[in-house]
């Protein structure tokens, strides 16, 4: 989901990433703890303000300083991959910077208790979720708005706070984005063997949108980036029907044809028809249980909801 160098885009891609991967957790917090955190937007920030005047490539290089001085582990290959291209993205995000700054100002400010209380009112909730923090209050170069990461040895729920800032804005509300990725961590980790099939992928991109409208009932869908052209039920059930098709394939060929190539609706109704099999699969269970279904129980879960969403208007 977040290693391709582009905007985030709202589209049936983020139906094919598994947000959770398996991990240890460190302890979670007793109710009304703290969550640890880590704010690198500040030193950013700071940094730019003395360089906004200044040739492109010194703004690169102080930038670049402030960010590796700090927290160099949130900008190389355990968030990045295996090739991170720092002084290019920094470059990229030199250009929006002029228009940025007051809105990732702004955000920047008020994180630390928007995270706090977000995730500390989830964690009350789900108990099961032994974690603690930390969560990373970065940059993603418009890569991401949240990812799991392993970073320097821990789970850390990185945000990016610039793709906050340019799509959602400096004052939207953040549980949306904070209760979606700690849903997703619920989720156990595909187990194998060979690589995830398509029904797997579909459960872990619909499970935390379903939970977040059951958690967060006022939510709106722009708060879960659903654009109203995947509403449609028409395109909905061919969707199902197609991805009903090749429910156990593990192809990328299988995997591209829901992805590409379809334009604009195809991928926003996909992300749609994420969330409508989570709703179908958690009908009648709690989000406690159908956060620990797995194996052919979920896959006939998920089966029965696309057979269902193939009837236009269910």
């Amino acid at each position: 989901m977040e290693s391709q160098r582009r905007r985030p885009r709202i589209g049936i891609a983020a139906l094919l990433v598994a947000l959770a991967t398996g991990c240890t957790h460190a302890p979670g917090p007793a109710a009304g703890g703290t969550i640890a955190q880590v704010n690198v937007v500040h030193e950013f920030l700071d940094a730019w303000s003395t360089v906004r005047s200044a040739p492109r490539p010194e703004q690169v290089a102080r930038t670049r300083e402030a960010l590796l001085g700090t927290h160099p582990e949130l900008f190389g290959p355990e968030v990045f991959g295996p090739t991170p291209a720092l002084d290019r993205d920094l470059e990229k995000l030199m250009v929006e910077m002029p228009r940025l700054e007051p809105k990732l100002r702004a955000l920047a400010e008020r994180m630390p208790g928007e995270v706090q209380r977000s995730a500390q009112r989830f964690l009350d909730q789900f108990p099961e979720l032994d974690w603690s923090g930390p969560v990373a209050s970065s940059l993603s170069f418009s890569q991401f708005e949240a990812v799991w990461r392993t970073v320097s040895g821990r789970r850390t729920l990185v945000l990016g706070l610039d793709a906050i800032a340019y799509y959602r804005g400096p004052y939207a509300p953040m549980d949306p984005v904070v209760h979606h990725a700690l849903a997703s961590a619920l989720l156990p980790p595909w187990k194998g063997p060979g690589p995830a099939p398509l029904w797997w992928t579909v459960w872990e991109e619909g499970f935390p949108l379903a939970a977040v409208r059951t958690i967060d009932p006022g939510v709106s869908d722009a708060d879960l980036r659903l654009p109203n052209e995947g509403r449609d039920p028409a395109y909905l059930a061919v969707l199902a029907r197609r991805v009903r098709g090749v429910l156990d394939s593990t192809k990328d060929s299988d995997r591209r044809q829901l992805t590409g190539g379809a334009g604009a609706t195809a991928a926003s109704t996909g992300r749609w028809l994420a969330l409508r099999v989570g709703q179908h699969v958690l009908a009648g269970r709690t989000l406690h249980e159908a956060a620990r279904m797995s194996g052919p129980q979920l896959r006939s879960a998920v089966d029965a909801a696309l057979v269902a969403l193939q009837r236009p208007g269910s």
